[in-house]
Parts: structure tokens; C-alpha cells; sequence
């Protein structure tokens, strides 16, 4: 079995590591795997781990820099506009830059020739060159659709090409019933056309025997005092992850908790940005910014909270994991999330862009600390239903069932 595995990001998150996960199984299972992206810094450390795991890495310039700020929607959703316009319209219409990347993809593939093709999408119109050149040449290929945050409103001719390669030997998959519906209605495809594996995170979590040891090693580290609370976020530093509207409750929580430390583990384009709203509500001393991590299951151990105020998502694999750790969450009521979680049962749910009810929700969850257990605890038992291994058994099987039609 030969694949190629394509991702058309400029930087390296959560859709990245997905596809080192499949590409590293794949490569077990005794598969040649291929790998290609743009060859670009904020990616390239994703070249020595695929290196290391034995995978080829291949260049491939089909860069989609940015999620723009601008689009058509519908009249039913006009009330959303100002959150849309600045976090989740896709382009709607055609863009020309998709010639050069259909040409660049189908060089490649006459290269290699795989049997199967995997493109893995960070945003719903990224990598439709990709995903042409794989139908022109009829190459089974299998799409994954990370985020669809929103239902599209696709320019006609976007919606013929789009058809016209999904009936090309494609099978499109979403990582949550959410994430599906979404698909469905987007590219006007009927729902069960749309597979769902849902992401999964490592069940088998390497938990240290001497937690006491770790959190004092950990606060050390960072320069923290043994009895600081840390309230610990996973995420890009980026509009989708609501950061923004964290920070207004940071100051009423570390008035009242003065133990009490926000860490954020990441990087992103809205760095500067968020360093200048922390000065503003003069937090710098409250907030901990640690850019990229190797040793989040550390992190994750260590922390006694963890809040994750994201505007949308796919299946967010941070999530997951924090679950998997035993670590207390508060997140937002958005996508597929509410299809893990279960408010008060597995953790805190709050409006998404709400700082109030974030706000109520921390404070409820530091004042609770008993109740916020029985609920990690319980949330430990349901992230058993999304692990990594059958995200990873069920993407191979599909991708091997897709490859006996070429």
C-alpha cells in the first residue's frame, strides 16, 4: 500500500499532529508513506519528526496563509455577522491561486503514484487544487474535513467543482456529527455521503506515579510558588481559541483566587495582540504565555484546571487529552463539543464569547473543587468512547476499503 498524506497549513497544530498520528501508523502497518505540505517555518519541525518516523517528506507549495475575514452568508444568519466576519467566513468564491496548486499536486502524483491519497483540510475551502488534481486523475482519495465551523454559502461554480471531484472516488469524512452536518450542508451532499470518525486522544495516558513530585517540579519550572492554582489552556494563539475574551475575567478571578495562575501553551498570529490586551488589563504578572511544548502531558498533570474558551472546532484533540488526564475542564457549548461533554456531568460548559459566564464558570469550578473531581473522573470514563486507536483503526480501514477501487 502506497499513500499520500497532503495538508495545506503554514503551521503546525492540532490537524498537523493528526496526520503525523496517521502517518506514523500507517508507516507500522507496514504501508509506504508519503507526506507533503509547504515548505514553511512555521511547519518545519514537522520534517524531523516525520524523518525520524521513517516517512518521506515532499514540498509541495499550496500554501493557504490565512482564514478570511470577509464573505457572503445567509440572510438567516445575519444576526452572527460581526462574529463572522471576523472569525469563520470562509471564501466563498473561486480564487485563481487554486490553478497553480491543482498543476503542483498533479506533478506530484504522477511522481509518486499512490494507491490512496489523504488530504487533512485545517479549514473547510483550503486545498481544493489538491482535491481536483486527485479527481482529474480519478486517485481514491480521502478528505478530512478538521473544522466547519459554519455552513457555507458556496458560489455556484465552487460547488460544481467540488461535486464534480467527490464523485471522483472521494469519501469526505467529518470528526464530528456536528462537523458532518455542517459538511453536508456546505457542499449540498446528502448527509450520508459524509463518513464521521471522531478525533481520538491516547486513552492510555502515561500518568507519573508521584503527582505531589510533578506539580511542585512543575511550579518550580515556572517559577511559581508550591501552592499556585494553575488554570492551564491548550491552543494557538489565535482568534478561533477566545483567548480574548478570557482575559476581562482574569483580573475578578486572581482578585479573589490570589493563588490562582493562568498558563497558556501555544503560538500563533495573535500573539502580540494578546500580550497587548494583557497589559492593558494589567495581567502580564497573571498570565504565563509558554509558546510551544513537548511536555503538555506534564503540563496537563500538573495543572488543577483546564480552560479551553474556544469560539468553534472540529473534534479539538487538546480537549480530548486534558480528559484523558483527569484534568477538570471548562470549554464552550460549540460544535462537536457538547457531543463529548455533558454539562456538570463531564465538565463546565459555558456560551461561547460569553466573559460573564466564563468568568462564573472558573470561579464555580475553584470553589467546587470536590464536585469538579467527580466530573473529571467522569470524564476520564467517556473519552474511553474517542480514543486514538480507534480513530486510527477506523481511518486505515477506510483508507484501505477506498484504495480497492482504483
Amino acid at each position: 500500500m502506497k499513500a499520500l498524506i497532503i495538508i495545506p497549513s503554514t503551521k503546525r497544530g492540532g490537524v498537523e499532529e493528526y496526520s503525523l498520528k496517521i502517518a506514523k501508523t500507517a508507516t507500522q502497518a507496514k504501508w509506504e508513506v508519503n507526506v507533503a505540505f509547504p515548505p514553511t517555518e512555521g511547519i518545519n519541525s514537522l520534517i524531523g519528526d516525520l524523518t525520524q518516523a521513517g516517512i518521506s517528506y515532499y514540498p509541495l507549495s499550496i500554501a493557504e496563509t490565512d482564514i478570511p475575514s470577509f464573505l457572503e452568508i445567509s440572510n438567516k444568519h445575519q444576526s452572527l455577522m460581526p462574529i463572522l466576519k471576523e472569525l469563520i467566513i470562509p471564501r466563498v468564491k473561486f480564487d485563481l491561486s487554486k490553478i497553480p496548486h491543482f498543476f503542483k499536486t498533479l506533478l506530484l502524483l504522477i511522481k509518486l503514484k499512490p494507491n490512496v491519497v489523504m488530504i487533512v483540510l485545517p479549514w473547510p475551502d483550503f486545498g481544493l487544487g489538491s482535491i481536483l488534481a486527485c479527481g482529474f486523475l480519478q486517485i481514491p482519495t480521502f478528505v478530512v474535513f478538521q473544522l466547519v465551523p459554519y455552513p457555507l454559502a458556496l458560489s455556484t461554480i465552487k460547488l460544481k467543482l467540488y461535486h464534480w471531484a467527490h464523485h471522483r472516488k472521494q469519501q469526505w469524512v467529518g470528526v464530528s456529527l456536528s462537523n458532518c452536518q455542517s459538511i453536508s450542508q456546505s457542499f449540498q451532499i446528502p448527509k450520508e455521503q459524509v463518513s464521521c470518525i471522531y478525533n481520538g486522544a491516547e486513552i492510555k495516558a502515561e500518568l507519573v506515579e508521584d503527582i505531589s513530585q510533578l506539580r511542585y517540579q512543575v511550579r518550580k519550572e515556572l517559577n511559581l510558588s508550591e501552592d499556585t492554582k494553575i488554570a492551564l489552556t491548550v491552543a494557538r494563539l489565535s482568534k478561533q481559541k477566545g483567548h480574548d475574551f478570557l482575559i476581562p475575567a482574569i483580573p475578578h478571578l486572581t482578585k479573589e483566587f490570589p493563588e490562582l495562575k493562568f498558563v497558556w501553551v501555544g503560538d500563533g498570529e495573535e500573539k502580540q495582540s494578546l500580550l497587548s490586551l494583557l497589559k492593558e488589563y494589567k495581567i502580564t504578572e497573571q498570565v504565563l504565555c509558554l509558546g510551544y511544548r513537548s511536555d503538555i502531558p506534564r503540563l496537563l498533570q500538573a495543572a488543577d484546571l483546564f480552560v479551553f474558551p474556544t469560539y468553534y472546532e472540529g473534534q479539538p484533540f487538546a480537549l480530548l487529552e486534558a480528559m484523558a488526564y483527569g484534568l477538570p475542564v471548562v470549554t464552550t457549548i460549540t460544535d462537536g463539543i457538547p457531543e463529548v461533554i455533558e454539562h456538570k456531568v463531564h465538565g463546565l460548559l459555558i456560551r461561547k464569547g460569553d466573559s460573564c459566564d466564563l468568568l462564573e464558570a472558573i470561579r464555580w469550578a475553584l470553589h467546587n473543587y470536590n464536585l469538579m473531581q467527580i466530573m473529571a473522573q467522569n470524564a476520564q470514563l467517556r473519552v474511553k468512547d474517542f480514543s486514538e486507536e480507534k480513530m486510527l483503526k477506523q481511518t486505515l480501514e477506510l483508507l484501505q476499503k477506498l484504495s480497492f477501487t482504483n
